[in-house]
C-alpha cells in the first residue's frame, strides 16, 4: 500500500508520454495533404523574422557572420484552418532548418511565433539570406511535462510521511475536520460558509463554483484573511489565465505589490501586466525571496504547478506553503494536481465538475486518469463540499436551463432584474427575429450543410446579428462569439471583417474564441455557433462535440442574451439516445436542452427537410 501511489504515478507519467508519442507519430505519419486538411499542419507558408540585436541570455553560444538569434517569426497564412492556438508549442521547419517556438498571437491572416527562453539558444539563422518561402508548421511533441511530473513523483518517493498523506487523501480515508472560525457576514451565505470552512479545515476543503457565483471573489476573500494572518499562499491552476484572474481579484482586496507575486514569462502574465499591485517575476527561489523587499508577513504567489517541480524547475525552489489553492481544479488531472499538493500544509480545491474536464488519456486502467482531481475529491468527500448557489451573472430566465440540466435545481440567481425589459431592436430579417424575441436564451435552428467544423453560413449569420447589435448601440466589447472549433473562430473573424464590423487584425473588440477559452468569462450577448451539420461523420470526436460540460459552459456565459445557432440535425440525432457511456449521456443532455430551449426555426425559402 505504501508504494501504490508512487507506482500509479510512475505508470501515469509513462502512459501519458506513450500516448502522446503514439498520437504524434500517427499524426506525422499522415500525408502532408491529410495533415493540412485536418488542421494539424500549415504547409508552404511564407515567413518574416525579427531578430535579437545580441544574445538574449547567457546560455546562448557565440554566433559568426550574419547569424542572429530569432526573436519573433511572422507566419503568413491567409486560409488558416489549423487547430493551432495561442500559447501552443510548435516546430517551424524548412529543409535543414528546424526551430522550436510557441504561438504568441493568432491573427486573421497570420501567426506570430516567439522563441522561448530555453529554446532560443538553438534558434538562429542567417539574418540576410534565410528562405522566406516554403516553410511548414507542426505541433511540437513535448517531454517537459513528463520531466516535471517525474520531479513531483520523486519528491513523494523520498518522503514516506508525505506519501501516506497523499495516499490517504486520494483513497478517501483522510480524517478531515473543521475548527470554528468566525468571518464577517455578507449577503451570500454560501460564500460565507465556503470561507469559514476553508479557513477552519484541518487538511482540505472543496468549493464548487457554478457559473457566475463569485468563485474568484471567494478565493480572494479567503486569501485576504490568510495573508493578514501572515500565511503564505500558493495560487495555482491548469492555465495562467485562471491564475492571473485570481491574482487580479486578490489585488482588489490587497492593494500591495509586496504581497502578491506572479511567476511566469511575459506572455503568461497578459491579464496582470497593467496591475500595479502585482509583482511579476520569471522565478523566485526561496533564497531570492529572503533577500528581496517582498513581504515576510503574509504573501500570495501565483504560478502553475510545474513551477514547484524541483529540480526539473527552479522557479520556486525551496518553497513550502501554508495553503495551496487550486482554482479550476475540475480541469486539472490528478498527476498534475499532485505536483502542487505536496508543497502545502492545507489544500483548497475550487472548481466545478459540471464545466470543462481536463484532457487526459482514456481506458488506461490507471486510477489517476479516471477523473479530474476535483471530481475525484468531490466523489470521495461529498460532506466536505460547499456549493456557491447564487449566480450574479445569470438572471432568472438564463439560469432556468442550466440549474435544471446540471445543478439539480440548486442554482439560483442573486440578480433582481430578469432582463425581460429589453429595448426593441431596429432590425429585420432572421437576425431581427432573434434579437427581438422576448426570450433571453434562443436556439436558432437551420438546415444548411457546411464543412465539418467550419460553417460559412453560420459565420455570416453571426456577422449579421453582431452588425444589428452594433447599429442598435450595443458596444462590441459586450459581445462574444464562441464555438467548439478553432477553424470556425477564424471563419467568424473573416465574416466580421467582410461585413465591415472589424478592421483586419483589429479583432479585440468582439471576443471570438473556442468554448474552452471562454470559461471563466462573461459578456452581455453571447452567440454560440455549433459549426457542424453532421457530427456523426467524425465519430472519433462525438464525445467532444456532445460534451454536456462544454454545453454548460457555452449556455452560461451571457448576462443578457444567449443565442445558439445550429443545424437541426445535430439535435435530431440525439432523439432516443440511451444515456449510457459519455457519448450517450452527452446526446441525452443535448436532446433535453433542445426541448427546454426557446426555439426559432429558419424561414429561409431554401430550407428543405
Amino acid at each position: 500500500m505504501l508504494m501504490s501511489l508512487i507506482e500509479d504515478l510512475t505508470k501515469a507519467i509513462d502512459i501519458q508520454q506513450e500516448r502522446q508519442n503514439r498520437e504524434y507519430q500517427e499524426m506525422m505519419g499522415k500525408t502532408l495533404q491529410e495533415r493540412v486538411a485536418k488542421g494539424l499542419t500549415l504547409a508552404n507558408v511564407d515567413i518574416d523574422i525579427d531578430f535579437y540585436d545580441e544574445a538574449p541570455n547567457d546560455f546562448c553560444p557565440y554566433l559568426n557572420g550574419n547569424d542572429r538569434f530569432i526573436n519573433r517569426v511572422v507566419v503568413f497564412c491567409g486560409d488558416n484552418v489549423s487547430r493551432f492556438r495561442e500559447g501552443a508549442p510548435v516546430v517551424l521547419s524548412n529543409g535543414r532548418y528546424r526551430f522550436k517556438l510557441s504561438i504568441e498571437e493568432d491573427l486573421l491572416d497570420k501567426m506570430v511565433l516567439v522563441s522561448g527562453d530555453f529554446d532560443v539558444k538553438n534558434n538562429y539563422i542567417d539574418a540576410l539570406e534565410y528562405p522566406k518561402h516554403g516553410w511548414e508548421l507542426n505541433t511540437e511533441n513535448l517531454t517537459i511535462n513528463q520531466r516535471l511530473l517525474g520531479a513531483a513523483r520523486d519528491r513523494i518517493y523520498g518522503n514516506y510521511i508525505l506519501n501516506d498523506a497523499m495516499e490517504s487523501m486520494l483513497d478517501g480515508t483522510l480524517d478531515n475536520k473543521y475548527s470554528l472560525v468566525t468571518v464577517s457576514a455578507s449577503n451570500n451565505s454560501s460564500q460565507d460558509t465556503a470561507t469559514r470552512k476553508a479557513l477552519g479545515c484541518s487538511h482540505f476543503h472543496i468549493i464548487q463554483g457554478p457559473p457566475g457565483t463569485g468563485k474568484t471573489y471567494t478565493i480572494a476573500r479567503i486569501v485576504k484573511i490568510l495573508v493578514s494572518e501572515g500565511k503564505s499562499v500558493f495560487i495555482t491552476g491548469p492555465t495562467h489565465t485562471a491564475i492571473n484572474n485570481c491574482l487580479n481579484a486578490i489585488s482588489v482586496l490587497i492593494p500591495d505589490k509586496s504581497r502578491i507575486v506572479k511567476i511566469g514569462e511575459k506572455h503568461q502574465a497578459e491579464e496582470v501586466l497593467g496591475n500595479e499591485y502585482i509583482t511579476r517575476k520569471t522565478r523566485l527561489p526561496i533564497t531570492d525571496y529572503e533577500n528581496s523587499m517582498l513581504s515576510r508577513n503574509g504573501i500570495v504567489i501565483g504560478a502553475t504547478p510545474y513551477a514547484l517541480c524541483y529540480p526539473a524547475s527552479k522557479k520556486l525552489q525551496g518553497w513550502e506553503f501554508d495553503y495551496i489553492i487550486i482554482d479550476e481544479a475540475a480541469q486539472m488531472t490528478i498527476p498534475l494536481a499532485l505536483a502542487a499538493m505536496t508543497y502545502g500544509e492545507k489544500l483548497i480545491f475550487v472548481g466545478d465538475h459540471k464545466q470543462l474536464d481536463p484532457i487526459m488519456p482514456t481506458d488506461t486502467g490507471n486510477r489517476l486518469f479516471v477523473k479530474s482531481i476535483f471530481k475525484h475529491m468531490i466523489d470521495l468527500y461529498p460532506d466536505h463540499v460547499t456549493m456557491l448557489d447564487q449566480s450574479y451573472r445569470l438572471s432568472k430566465s438564463l439560469v432556468r436551463i442550466p440549474t435544471r440540466l446540471f445543478y439539480g435545481n440548486r442554482l439560483g440567481t442573486a440578480r433582481q432584474a430578469d432582463n425581460k425589459e429589453f429595448v426593441s431592436f431596429r432590425c429585420s430579417g432572421e437576425a431581427g427575429r432573434i434579437l427581438n424575441d422576448p426570450a433571453n436564451e434562443v436556439l436558432y435552428l437551420h438546415h444548411e450543410f457546411d464543412a465539418l467544423g467550419r460553417s460559412p453560413y453560420e459565420s455570416e449569420f453571426v456577422a449579421d446579428i453582431i452588425f444589428d447589435l452594433a447599429r442598435n448601440g450595443v458596444e462590441l466589447g459586450n459581445i462574444a462569439v464562441i464555438t467548439p472549433y478553432r477553424a470556425q473562430v477564424r471563419e467568424v473573424k473573416k465574416a466580421l471583417v467582410k461585413k465591415g464590423i472589424l478592421i483586419n487584425d483589429s479583432l479585440d473588440d468582439v471576443l471570438v474564441d473556442t468554448v474552452e477559452r471562454m470559461q471563466g468569462q462573461e459578456k452581455d450577448y453571447v452567440i454560440f455557433t455549433l459549426a457542424n451539420s453532421n457530427p456523426v461523420e467524425v465519430e472519433d470526436r462525438l464525445e467532444f462535440f456532445y460534451s454536456p460540460n462544454r454545453l454548460n459552459v457555452a449556455i452560461t456565459r451571457a448576462r443578457t442574451k444567449f443565442i445558439m445557432i445550429g443545424n437541426e440535425r445535430v439535435f435530431m440525432l440525439c432523439q432516443g439516445a440511451e444515456p449510457t457511456g459519455p457519448v450517450g449521456i452527452g446526446m441525452k443532455v443535448f436532446w433535453d436542452y433542445f426541448n427546454f430551449a426557446s426555439q426559432i426555426h429558419s424561414r429561409s425559402e431554401e430550407d428543405e427537410w
